[in-house]
Order: structure tokens, then sequence, then C-alpha cells
């Protein structure tokens, strides 16, 4: 992944619509807990992948979380959850499998 948001990808909905500078308009208070949970309560499971394989490929770049501020400059700052960029993507993958888990789906990806 890098900062190009031409070529678009899941995270991109995940952070643009419900974390970025408009997140008030899906919850008030734009609470963490309650914009993720609307997030994976209208995505279906192969969104919830894709965004799981997104999240990994920011992993294994050793300046995964610069690219993520990077890309989203100007429409989202994880420190207004009180987190760190690192943070926030860990909180947001736990709670995808989590999530993906319990409905009892794999969050495994394939691997063409």
């Amino acid at each position: 992944m890098d900062t190009d948001t031409s070529k678009p990808c899941e995270l991109d909905t995940l952070v643009i619509v419900y974390f970025g500078q408009d997140c008030d308009l899906i919850d008030e208070d734009c609470d963490f807990d309650e914009l993720l949970n609307d997030y994976l309560r209208t995505s279906t499971s192969f969104s919830l992948r894709m965004l799981l394989a997104n999240l990994k490929e920011l992993e294994e770049q050793t300046d995964g979380c610069a690219i993520l501020i990077a890309r989203y400059r100007g429409e989202f700052a994880p420190e207004r959850w009180g987190m760190t960029a690192e943070q926030w993507l860990k909180s947001v993958e736990n709670r995808v499998i989590e999530h993906l888990h319990a409905a009892g789906h794999s969050s495994e990806s394939s691997q063409f």
C-alpha cells in the first residue's frame, strides 16, 4: 500500500467514510467503538477480509503507520481517539477478526 489514493482499497472506506472528518454523521460523539460497530454491521465478510489484507500489507511495511497518516492526511487522525496509528490499526484488526469469527466466517485471505 502507498499514499496514492487513486488506487482505492477497503481501508479507504473505513477511514474516509467512518473515521474521517464527517464521522459525526454516523455517530454524534464520534465514538471509536460505535463507528467501528457500524462499519462491521454494514460490511460483507468479503469486504472485512479485504480490509484485513490492507492492514496486513501496512503491518509488513517498515513505514506502514507513516503511509497510513500520509494517505489520509487532513481526513484522519488516530489521536482523535487517543491512539497512535499503530494502536488504531491493531484495534481495528482485532475487532474485525473477532467479528468475522463470531459470525462463523474465516479471517484468512485467499492466496492467489
